[in-house]
């Protein structure tokens, strides 16, 4: 297993881009503390179709459970290891990452809008070998307009 991070190469162009952002958006840039191997990353970013967001918010809940797994301890009242309040951090992390992921992919609810435009419509209404719809939009409007567009159809 190999772990790399690199600072000076961050973004999402490439597949070593992904994995640093991926990296840096979960907290694991230093060296001497790993959380999380260059190839679940890579994995984590397969998954997530190479979404930096979702592949983080995934690496943060492998680090939550990772974290989750170990007991808190405590040494004469001295020295404590609250390792649930790890978990917890992470998890909320991934939480977060989640909805970046949401925000920055532009499909919040999964949905995406697009629309045709009004020359396309009218030079295809133009076409004389087409076959006459049965119905039209606002067919039974008395005026046949819709707004400044004439919506009618012209044959």
């Amino acid at each position: 297993m190999t772990w790399s991070y690199s600072e000076d190469n961050l973004g999402t162009a490439s597949a070593i881009e992904r994995l640093n952002s991926v990296r840096l958006l979960v907290g694991d840039t230093d060296s001497t503390d790993q959380l999380v191997q260059d190839e679940e990353i890579n994995f984590a970013l397969a998954q997530a179709s190479n979404n930096i967001y979702n592949a983080a918010a995934w690496c943060a809940d492998v680090v939550a459970a990772k974290f989750s797994r170990m007991v808190s301890t405590e040494l004469d009242g001295q020295l404590r290891e609250d390792y649930s309040d790890l978990s917890k951090q992470y998890r909320k992390l991934s939480s977060s990452l989640k909805q970046s992921a949401a925000k920055y992919s532009g499909t919040t609810l999964g949905l995406s809008f697009g629309g045709t435009e009004i020359s396309v419509i009218e030079a295809t209404r133009s076409l004389t070998n087409r076959v006459k719809p049965s119905f039209t939009k606002d067919q039974f409007r008395a005026d046949g307009l819709y707004g400044d567009y004439d919506t009618s159809y012209k044959e």
